[in-house]
């Protein structure tokens, strides 16, 4: 069910978390409670004592920021990795970039550091820093460029650059909607992610064998209008060398929507079998990390499983430790969703405290409104959930099971009344009715499409205590009882 009303929809903070910025993207449940959890040890690589590349003391804390307590410790992260880059630490930078690549090397909270390491490259200056200038971009461009000159086997390099002339047609073409980017802009916007693609073909018969590389690549397939089948095929090859970059699986479920080369519901059919295929804890994790760029409370936004959504942000933690970034993004989720979840999002603004990401909630002021939204709202929806739980229960005996049937035949009735009246004639109504000694309505929860029309209809049974349905096996008597509208052909069609 779902209980309130939706947060307005937040946006301007995904290209973050995609790393992309080529259109104004928005990201936005199964009511569940989260576990506390309590922070894990999370792999040898990320313990303070490593340092492969004998880096300063400086370098390594900017790499090294406690995520668990510090939402900003990945700006600190890509912000170190840029300082490097402008410096010229050409090697230093690939000695890095190969650690975290051949290890795996992930962040408290599940991010690749490889990705993270990507993000502090692609740009000139690094958020919240304002847009750069064509001079900035030129003087960062160059500095790519040295790089692969200086070191011309660095895929890390060669990477790097592509992906830093993709961002640079996305500068060119605007965040505003299509018909608002002028033909100059269209046209570099093509130029210069034809020059990605370049790049990026070049860099493709180096030994080492790059991640990135493919999510550059899916980039430039969305760039070009690709067919739905060939950024498949394309996605394929990437999920072959490593599956569980989920970055990848970001972009093609993106692409996938109908506003590009998909139809409705292919989103949600490539997330669940992406998920399946890779099984288990893992499946779940890359399925919540590709949420939290897909869900921002639109109206057109793919229906996915906030329940699975949940499971994968507690798998990340049990695997990777605590990240302070992904507790904003799970409140955020469980605020935005179709079908809001004020009790999860209740327990993790507790734990978030005044650590508030701003390219999550935009202002103080939104996230301080939708944090008393879910305090004012969660202590409803848990004591809903006792009661479903015991209506439940109730469903489960063999007297509960008879009971129902002889309770839908009025209900059904009820139902039908309102066929027409509803606004809708599709969805499933869900109810929890409790019914006194004789068959009156003692309380009643509707939720579902058109809900409204049979809640008024039982509430004034409730007030003129009317016994409208037979004597319960004991009472007060819970039960849940989930019709479909489209059961009532006949009378729709009148």
């Amino acid at each position: 069910m779902a209980y309130g009303l939706r947060s307005k929809p937040l946006t301007d903070f995904l290209s973050r978390y995609f790393d992309t910025a080529s259109t104004p993207f928005k990201a936005g449940i199964l009511a569940l409670a989260l576990i506390g959890m309590t922070p894990f040890v999370v792999a040898a690589d990320q313990k303070a004592s490593a340092n492969p590349c004998n880096l300063s003391e400086a370098d390594f804390a900017g790499l090294n920021g406690d995520f668990s307590a510090d939402v900003r410790a990945i700006n600190s992260f890509k912000s170190t990795i840029a300082r490097l880059l402008k410096e010229e630490r050409f090697q230093e930078l690939d000695c890095i970039a190969d650690h975290a690549r051949s290890g795996k090397e992930r962040l408290p909270g599940g991010d690749w550091k490889l990705h993270a390491l990507y993000g502090g490259l692609y740009s000139p200056n690094q958020y919240p820093v304002a847009r750069a200038t064509g001079v900035e971009w030129n003087a960062h461009l160059q500095r790519l460029q040295q790089w692969v000159a200086a070191r011309p086997e660095s895929v890390t390099a060669r990477v790097a650059l592509a992906r830093s002339y993709l961002n640079y047609a996305y500068d060119a073409r605007g965040q505003g909607l299509s018909n608002t980017v002028s033909d100059s802009g269209w046209t570099l916007f093509r130029e210069r992610t034809s020059e990605a693609r370049r790049i990026l073909e070049e860099a493709k018969h180096l030994s080492i064998k790059c991640p990135e590389w493919y999510l550059a690549m899916l980039l430039v397939a969305q760039n070009e209008g690709w067919s739905a089948s060939d950024a498949r095929a394309l996605f394929e090859e990437a999920f072959k060398l490593e599956a569980g970059y989920f970055y990848d699986a970001r972009v093609l479920a993106d692409y996938l929507q109908p506003k590009w080369a998909g139809e409705e519901g292919d989103t949600a059919k490539f997330m669940q079998e992406i998920a399946d295929r890779i099984g288990g804890d893992q499946g779940d994790i890359v399925y919540f990390e590709v949420a939290t760029v897909l869900i921002c409370g639109c109206d057109d936004e793919p229906h996915l499983s906030m329940e699975r959504i949940v499971r994968g942000f507690e798998a990340s933690e049990r695997q990777y430790g605590v990240s302070m970034l992904n507790l904003n993004l799970i409140a955020h989720l469980a605020t935005n969703n179709k079908e809001t979840d004020p009790v999860t999002a209740d327990k993790v603004f507790a734990r978030i405290g005044d650590q508030w990401d701003e390219q999550t909630w935009d202002k103080k002021e939104d996230f301080d409104r939708t944090k008393q939204w879910a305090a004012t709202w969660a202590p409803i929806v848990t004591k809903t959930r006792a009661i479903e739980a015991k209506a439940l229960a109730n469903m489960q005996t063999p007297e509960g099971a008879r009971y129902k049937v002889a309770f839908e035949k009025p209900y059904r009735e009820i139902v039908r009344q309102c066929v027409g009246n509803a606004g809708t004639s599709s969805g499933k109504i869900e109810a929890l009715v409790s019914v006194g000694t004789n068959g009156t309505v003692e309380d009643v929860r509707i939720g579902g499409p058109g809900g409204m029309c049979v809640y008024q209809k039982l509430l004034a049974l409730q007030h003129e205590k009317t016994p409208v349905f037979p004597p319960p096996p004991q009472a007060p008597y819970l039960l849940k009882v989930d019709l479909d509208w489209a059961e009532f052909p006949a009378v729709a069609a009148r």
